[in-house]
């Protein structure tokens, strides 16, 4: 039994030597099988797919706000139920990397794509990473210490229609960390465009800085539309509740006329989103109107050249 254990010690120690991989039981080398990547993100280098699927989902919870628990019940103020088809892939990162740096890397990505972000938390503002793990997106291996998560939810618009997106990255407490990307591709009834987090809007806005006003919609003569009035709820009832913050409203406007008309209308539709959300309750004293036309292309997109965005004064 002695020699046994001797001649097991040395085939290990030449493996090392010889810097062979060696898998432990709980590591994957290799994606499991019949996984893929989507076309929209590339991985986080060197981690590997741990579960994947795609199904026919009917009631799908998108979070869009943190989960509390209220009498012992999982309350989410803001969230939907979707239906559509679900592609939802596992990562699983080395030992000991950075679960926030792996957020990161995905987030960036966001920077190319026209989205939308509707929802996003870090650490303990998101509260239970028990919700999460159990309650939310059924995977126990995704609980964690509370300081070491991430998660956010997006709408990319795409050629075929919106797509939804949940990411969420947690490093559990014995440093294996993981990542959960979830891909939801909406059907007919459930293929709509969906109202930000109030908080997430006042965190950009804290954070960055500015906060860009997509899918508004004006009529002929530069005035908000019913709908994009609709549109500017989120936006007003973050104003509103944080009555200290000032911004311009700034209209970006392309289009095949002279710079000064397209000056001139950009801060027309600056002007009617102001009166929006004065009729939605914001203190027109928080709201200054700027136009500047076409003189700050800085996103992709033509929805993006032309669009309203809000900036801190």
């Amino acid at each position: 039994m002695m020699m046994l254990k001797n001649v097991g010690f040395f085939l290990l120690a030449t493996l090392l030597v010889l810097n062979f991989p060696i898998a432990t039981a709980y590591e994957r080398t290799e994606d499991v099988q019949g996984a893929s990547d989507s076309a929209l993100f590339e991985r986080y280098p060197r981690t590997k797919i741990d579960e994947f699927s795609v199904v026919e989902a009917n009631d799908y919870l998108l979070a869009l706000d943190s989960p509390k628990t209220v009498n012992g019940v999982m309350d989410i103020e803001y969230s939907e139920r979707l239906g559509g088809q679900l592609t939802r892939i596992t990562y699983r990162a080395p030992d000991g990397e950075d679960s926030k740096k792996i957020f990161g890397h995905f987030r960036s990505q966001l920077t190319s794509l026209s989205h939308e972000l509707l929802f996003e938390c870090h650490g303990r503002e998101c509260g239970s990473s028990n919700q999460w793990a159990n309650r939310i997106f059924g995977i126990a291996k995704l609980y964690g210490p509370q300081r070491y998560q991430h998660y956010l939810a997006a709408q990319i618009n795409t050629d075929n229609g919106p797509v939804f997106m949940v990411l969420y990255s947690i490093k559990r407490g014995n440093k294996r960390v993981y990542t959960q990307l979830d891909l939801l591709t909406p059907d007919g009834s459930s293929a709509k465009s969906l109202d930000v987090n109030p908080r997430t809007i006042i965190n950009e806005l804290k954070y960055t800085g500015v906060y860009d006003l997509r899918n508004l919609s004006f009529d002929g003569n530069d005035e908000v539309t019913v709908v994009a009035e609709q549109r500017l709820k989120p936006v007003a009832n973050a104003l509103s509740k944080n009555t200290r913050l000032e911004c311009y409203v700034v209209g970006h406007l392309t289009d095949e006329q002279p710079l000064t008309d397209l000056k001139k209308r950009s801060l027309a539709r600056a002007e009617s989103v102001i009166k929006a959300l004065v009729k939605l309750g914001v203190n027109a004293d928080q709201l200054n109107a700027q136009g500047v036309g076409p003189l700050a292309p800085i996103r992709r997109g033509t929805e993006n050249l032309n669009r309203i965005s809000l900036v801190l004064q």
